[in-house]
């Protein structure tokens, strides 16, 4: 009866620790590491970032960014990144990516960052990134 109590006991701990586990979506490569808030920051702050559609950002150090579209359209926001290294973007005209916060994942199969909204869908894929804001946005 003992043995069977502890087997029980192990079970449920078993499915317990399962089910807290991090789901990567599947917008990003199974052995994709999710970013830091210091990793985030990292990429974005102060930086000019290209994603793969185009679209390019100056994500300024006072929290606001600034761009162009792929389709040439002027966008602009403010950002912020929460302590569990979410991308946070607010006050945002861009209709690609609205207003919401995104997971960081660096996809260990394209070796690029991939930003991930909450639902799992890949809203970005970054491409470039230059210190600074040689686009003077």
């Amino acid at each position: 009866m003992k043995t069977l109590l502890t087997l029980c006991a192990v079970m449920v701990l078993s499915l317990s620790l399962n089910a807290c586990q991090t789901i990567v979506p599947s917008a990003v490569d199974s052995s994709a590491l999710q970013l830091s808030a210091k990793e985030v920051r990292d990429v974005f702050r102060g930086n000019t970032v290209t994603s793969a559609n185009g679209e390019t950002y100056y994500w300024n150090v006072s929290g606001s960014v600034v761009g162009r579209s792929s389709d040439g359209a002027a966008n602009k926001g403010n950002w912020n990144i929460t302590d569990d290294g979410r991308l946070c973007v607010s006050n945002w005209n861009s209709s690609y990516a609205p207003s919401g916060c995104y997971k960081a994942f660096f996809d260990n199969t394209t070796q690029q960052r991939k930003m991930v909204d909450q639902d799992g869908t890949l809203k970005w894929t970054i491409i470039n990134v230059i210190t600074g804001n040689p686009n003077n946005f």
